[in-house]
């Protein structure tokens, strides 16, 4: 009979250990897990900053290029009118031979009447 008395008692002795090990390793892994969050919890907000830098880098590169395109626009059209200025005003070679034997035609007809 003693020794049937014996054996629980190590059993439940073995049982302990038993959860005494598996909640020291449950310990181990919530504390290992809390960890784990915190670093990702410092990962998420140093890339919550630098999605926030590149998007104020982006929205200062459109307004650059929009600023950009309006110099282009502007210079294109400056650009045009100085052309038509200049006496580039698309009339071909022949056209403007025309139009100078006219215009020393007409001086010749002027000259002769005074």
């Amino acid at each position: 009979m003693n020794q049937r008395i014996a054996e629980p008692e190590i059993s439940i002795t073995g049982e302990q250990n038993s959860v005494e090990d598996y909640l020291k390793t449950l310990w181990d892994r919530v504390r290992t897990a809390g960890e784990m969050i915190r670093e990702l919890r410092g990962e998420k907000e140093r890339l919550g900053s630098r999605v926030s830098e590149l998007e104020r880098d982006l929205s200062s590169l459109r307004s650059e290029i929009l600023e950009r395109d309006q110099e282009l626009k502007r210079l294109r059209a400056e650009r045009a009118h100085l052309l038509s200025a200049n006496g580039n005003t698309g009339f071909t070679e022949e056209e403007r031979e025309s139009l100078r034997a006219k215009i020393h035609e007409i001086i010749s007809k002027i000259n002769s009447h005074l």
